[in-house]
């Protein structure tokens, strides 16, 4: 690892940019100074020097044996590889890439510590987070529009990860159409709420079952291994277990907050 880095460094070009996405701490090794700009500007909100961070690097191929691989994605013409707790990404060429590689890397990483990524918005309100869920369409963006400014922690890709404290929803840079880039912040996760377009405002409770019905197609997910499907399904029923899990009924006005808090 370290004769790795060594290597990188010698290449020369800007240092690491370093940033922090729900508490999972990233150094990326990025050669090329446009993108490397790009990147410190699309992230500047999550730039945190941590100890202890998973090196990751843009469009530089190894100088020795990387290991085993134990992850990998092809995405259009770019490359994710993850090997001997090193991931490289190959064949970036603008901040979009890199933002696609970021997510499905950070699936893989989260697993294991009990997070994971949700096609979801989220909005605080009163120190709690609210997650809004559902396909392409349903109003995760109309939610986010129509919640106070200030209070959307995102508005796309929401990031839910348990902790000692419970469970937590993290604020992420990945936005949708709202352009929500979000906030290194976190907030206890208050309800789940499955979006329906309706003519009233109304909440219903879920089962266990339906929740688990209503998230699992918004889960960002990119790996075919069974253990880590066991291990994702296992993470979700423990959240809606513990997490109150409705489907909302609302009619695309800000009013719906008012069943939500009833």
């Amino acid at each position: 690892m370290r004769q790795l880095l060594h290597s990188v460094d010698r290449a020369g070009g800007s240092p690491p940019l370093r940033i922090s996405i729900g508490s999972v701490s990233l150094s990326l090794f990025i050669p090329e100074p446009h993108l490397h700009r790009q990147a410190a500007q699309r992230y500047r909100e999550f730039a945190r020097n941590s100890s202890g961070s998973l090196s990751v690097l843009l469009n530089h191929r190894r100088a020795g044996p990387a290991g085993p691989c134990e992850f990998s994605y092809k995405l259009d013409d770019a490359t994710l590889k993850f090997s001997s707790g090193v991931a490289e990404f190959l064949g970036v060429r603008h901040e979009y890439a890199l933002d696609s590689l970021l997510r499905i890397l950070l699936t893989f990483v989260l697993l294991p510590q009990r997070g994971f990524l949700l096609h979801a918005a989220t909005v605080v309100r009163d120190g709690r987070a609210y997650i809004f869920v559902g396909r392409s369409g349903a109003g995760k963006s109309t939610v986010a529009s129509l919640s106070p400014e200030g209070n959307v922690l995102t508005d796309e890709i929401s990031l839910l990860r348990y902790s000692t404290a419970g469970w937590q929803a993290h604020g992420t840079p990945f936005w949708g159409e709202f352009r929500a880039a979000g906030s290194n912040r976190q907030f206890p996760i208050g309800g789940i709420y499955s979006l329906v377009q309706a003519g009233s405002d109304r909440v219903e409770p879920l089962s266990a079952k339906e929740a688990l019905r209503a998230l699992l197609p918004c889960v960002l997910f990119f790996t075919s291994k069974n253990d880590a499907h066991e291990a994702l399904l296992k993470m979700l029923l423990g959240l809606v277990g513990e997490i109150p899990c409705h489907r909302l009924y609302f009619r695309r006005k800000p009013e719906f907050w008012k069943v939500i808090a009833a």
